[in-house]
């Protein structure tokens, strides 16, 4: 596609090769002659990062440049390639990298190993000049993935979908009955902890916890005062903050949004000891 590009505006920096393999995927292909290659895996990742954001016209513009040929036969070429229907095919959220260099440092390996088995698609390709007599000679290697670590790293990809799937599928969805409306988890905690102020108007967070204890949860305080998000920011999505309940003492206060299996029986038998009727739906 090209060769020398320029991805990022206003930046001297070059990206060496840019190519487009038979599945419509862009390759950012990244050429060292170093002893390390330091760097050069954060640096083609952002070329991918900024070549998956090229328009279509972009990557024709690219060819017709390194190719010396128009647009609409640029166009012609990349759809022969992919086999027609080319602005479909073209993959650009699934940029491919490849690091061509005599060496790769033990950083290097174990950081592009580490990237692939989250999803990124990265080759490591070393190569080694020599000379016979006065020819030149390139010894290449792909060094990874080797054929029997690419096996493996597609059938780890392949048991950590997996596991993702049943997880989801795993996933408890059960919807709770109380006070004529219908809840998830934390939605029921709310609904309760609400109703519980509102008959009880003249209690304070004190009380209140007292009520919903913190072992209710495991992690975390059934409620707290909305002011304490100021001390502990990192909780706030850990909150229904948009839902502040006003006690009469003006306090405000909120509850906690992070009820799976794992802690919402406590809190029903709990509320059920409270004098609450609440029923889990089938």
């Amino acid at each position: 596609m090209g060769e020398e590009l320029s991805p990022f505006e206003d930046s001297k920096k070059r990206l060496d090769l840019l190519a487009l393999d038979e599945f419509g995927k862009l390759v950012v292909i990244e050429l060292k002659r170093d002893n390390d290659g330091f760097h050069m895996d954060l640096q083609a990742i952002r070329y991918a990062s900024t070549v998956r954001l090229f328009s279509i016209d972009k990557i024709v513009e690219f060819y017709g440049n390194f190719h010396n040929c128009n647009n609409e036969q640029a166009e012609k070429a990349i759809d022969n390639f992919l086999g027609g229907d080319y602005a479909q095919k073209l993959d650009f959220d699934n940029v491919r990298i490849i690091l061509v260099n005599q060496y790769f440092s033990k950083d290097i390996t174990n950081t592009v190993l580490w990237l692939n088995e989250q999803g990124l698609d990265i080759k490591c390709i070393k190569i080694n000049p020599y000379k016979l007599n006065s020819e030149s000679i390139w010894d290449i290697d792909t060094i990874i993935p080797v054929k029997e670590a690419q096996e493996y790293q597609l059938k780890l990809k392949e048991k950590k979908h997996s596991d993702q799937e049943t997880k989801r599928n795993n996933k408890d969805f059960s919807k709770y009955q109380f006070n004529g409306g219908i809840f998830g988890k934390g939605r029921l905690v709310l609904a309760v902890v609400s109703d519980y102020c509102k008959n009880n108007p003249n209690i304070d967070i004190v009380h209140l916890q007292d009520t919903f204890p913190k072992e209710l949860q495991s992690r975390l305080e059934t409620a707290i005062l909305y002011s304490d998000l100021e001390n502990n920011s990192k909780f706030a999505e850990r909150y229904f903050k948009d839902d502040v309940i006003t006690l009469n003492n003006a306090s405000k206060i909120i509850v906690c949004n992070q009820w799976g299996v794992g802690n919402i029986d406590r809190f029903i038998d709990c509320a059920t000891k409270l004098g609450y009727k609440i029923e889990k739906q089938s």
